[in-house]
């Protein structure tokens, strides 16, 4: 029997005391299933019976938010393994004055929030259950079709459209951010209801170093995650932000309304232990590369994860992958990370 329960050790972790040992997590897409609801419930509950993480990070698609402006998808069918295939937008021609505030009602949006709530229910209320929503700049970025920015690929800001909104269109890119941020904290209020401990934010790899401008990311992300974000504190909502990829400067969230802080430590980023210099009172996440998932590497998963624990002993963090890990990733490779922390 664990010397404690998966809250208690989560809530010392965030205090800054070491438990028994450092909570664990990881969390991938899952395709087709995750276009009907019910079957995603069925396979996140699962996807914690089998590996019992300390908390669950729940992965609605990654294209929800899209669907509460519009975008219509086929789940049946997907580009690069985890996005559905787009099928249209119900308002026809896409432009930023269809960024209007949502009702929490929103279907797409009351469908997360029976989720959350069955998964908190199955699991008697003693697992921390976090919901996972993006930026509001990551949400108008994908109704228009913009660039992608991949955790580990370049990204060419002439080729974003977003750029062009910066440029052509700041008043109302901001209004509809605004807009998009209003409904966020209506939703948030509903999810905290259906018994959400928090949420796992993305800002997906705006901060990285080089994309845009430290002004630019100050007024068309920091300042609406900052306003989403303090609103969710105010409510006692945790809050995971997850800085992707390369460059992804983990530095700038320091004085962020967040209590873990998951980034890349293998790409060009601080190590867990660097991160302790600036990281004041937030806890760091991470501690294994994500891209090993999926290549039949549970010998190298175990090792890697066991060189984290050692490096690390003496910190206070969350053990996890950078990030998503492969669909393709098998049971051993999982048990592989999971088990080395028994």
């Amino acid at each position: 029997m664990d010397k404690y329960s998966k809250r208690e050790r989560l809530a010392m972790t965030l205090k800054g005391i070491i438990p028994d040992r450092p909570p664990i997590t990881a969390y991938r897409h899952f395709p087709v299933d995750e276009g009907k609801k019910d079957r995603l419930i069925d396979v996140m509950i699962k996807w914690q019976e089998e590996y019992d993480w300390d908390f669950i990070k729940l992965h609605p698609p990654a294209v929800y938010m899209q669907e509460v402006w519009g975008d219509t998808f086929d789940f049946d069918n997907y580009y690069q393994e985890v996005f559905p295939t787009k099928t249209g937008n119900t308002y026809g021609e896409v432009n930023l004055s269809m960024f209007t505030p949502q009702n929490a009602d929103n279907p797409y949006l009351a469908e997360q929030v029976d989720m959350v709530h069955q998964v908190v229910e199955r699991f008697h209320k003693e697992l921390p259950v976090f919901q996972t929503m993006f930026t509001p700049l990551q949400t108008i970025s994908g109704v228009f079709d913009c660039q992608f920015i991949r955790r580990h690929f370049p990204a060419d800001r002439n080729q974003n459209d977003i750029f062009r909104m910066i440029k052509d269109e700041p008043k109302a890119l901001q209004e509809a951010l605004y807009n998009i941020t209003q409904t966020y904290i209506a939703y948030w209020k509903k999810l905290h209801d259906a018994g959400a401990e928090g949420l796992f934010y993305a800002g997906v790899s705006w901060a990285r170093e080089g994309l845009m401008t430290l002004e630019e990311w100050e007024t068309y992300v920091a300042q609406y995650d900052r306003m989403f974000l303090n609103e969710v504190h105010k409510d006692g909502g945790l809050v995971i932000y997850h800085t992707c990829g390369i460059t992804s400067n983990p530095q700038r969230f320091a004085d962020f309304p967040i209590d873990i802080l998951h980034w890349d430590q293998g790409a060009q980023n601080p190590s867990i232990k660097e991160s302790l210099s600036f990281l004041k009172g937030i806890t760091p996440m991470g501690g294994v590369d994500e891209m090993i998932f999926g290549n039949h590497a549970e010998a190298k998963i175990k090792g890697l994860t066991e060189k984290c624990l050692e490096e690390n002993k003496n910190v206070p963090y969350i053990l996890a992958p950078y990030c998503s890990v492969s669909v393709h990733s098998s049971d051993a490779e999982l048990r592989a990370f999971r088990d080395a922390v028994k």
